[in-house]
């Protein structure tokens, strides 16, 4: 099936994020990636929802 015929979010969920998240583990694990997709540590839903409020305080003063 073509990927650009897919509905974004099986893109993103079912090929894009176990790539990324497996190429995490093998950095963590000293291991060379060997895709170019790479989860980033450190970062969730739960900083994102947090950072957002914090951003516009910071930016509208």
């Amino acid at each position: 099936m073509d990927v650009a015929a897919e509905d974004p979010r099986v893109t993103v969920d079912e090929r894009w994020r176990p790539i990324a998240f497996e190429q995490l583990e093998r950095l963590r694990a000293g291991a060379e990636p060997t895709h170019r997709l790479l989860a980033l540590p450190g970062l969730s839903k739960r900083s994102r929802r947090l950072l957002g409020p914090l951003v516009g305080l910071v930016d509208d003063g």
